[in-house]
């Protein structure tokens, strides 16, 4: 006994679901990261190596710092909650990337003093 054909119904109901979720997104994480790292390897061609694991860190937590950045429109407190990190974390890593944006130093009001040159007191006692 053969196994019973799909309906035409059911075949337009999941092309109608394909067609609202639009083309396919990116693959996993993991898969492009796989794909990075192996591409990498294959083109050190014998080559020594050191240090790898840092290296992909730093490759990974810019973007990745960026992305959350964007999404939560550079809120700092909510960025840091969303990534499980402690915002002085996350503010001393952007600095790192150079993702940080500093504030200007205050600019002085005032006029700086002038020095005025020291005047040498002499050490001996006074006679009274």
């Amino acid at each position: 006994m053969n196994p019973p054909k799909p309906t035409a119904t059911k075949t337009k109901t999941k092309t109608k679901t394909k067609a609202k979720k639009g083309k396919a997104g990116p693959p996993p994480l993991k898969d492009s990261a796989r794909e990075a790292i192996s591409h990498f390897l294959d083109t050190l061609d014998g080559e020594p190596c050191s240090e790898l694991y840092d290296m992909v860190l730093h490759q990974v937590e810019e973007p990745l710092f960026r992305a959350v950045l964007d999404y939560t429109k550079h809120n700092q407190s909510h960025a840091a909650a969303m990534l499980g990190l402690n915002r002085g974390t996350l503010r001393k890593k952007l600095r790192q990337h150079g993702l940080l944006a500093e504030a200007e130093p205050p600019k002085r009001r005032r006029a700086t003093r002038v020095q005025r040159p020291s005047v040498k007191h002499s050490t001996a006692k006074r006679k009274r």
